[in-house]
């Protein structure tokens, strides 16, 4: 019904929408993962944990 969306690479110099650098696109094109997922637990820990680094803090 509708054609795939294929626009060419242009270089945007404007105020906005600007460029996005191709990791952020990958990281956007990836599967999601639920709140509950095993991989999301452990980042958010691991997310956590470097906070408390970085605050200097020992609150959980």
């Amino acid at each position: 019904m509708f054609g795939q969306i294929d626009p060419p690479h242009r270089l945007l110099m404007g105020p906005g929408p600007v460029n996005v650098y191709p990791r952020v696109l990958r990281a956007m094109s990836a599967d999601m993962l639920g709140q509950f997922d095993p991989e999301m637990t452990r980042t958010m820990n691991e997310t956590m944990a470097l906070y408390r680094r970085v605050f200097m803090t020992e609150n959980r």
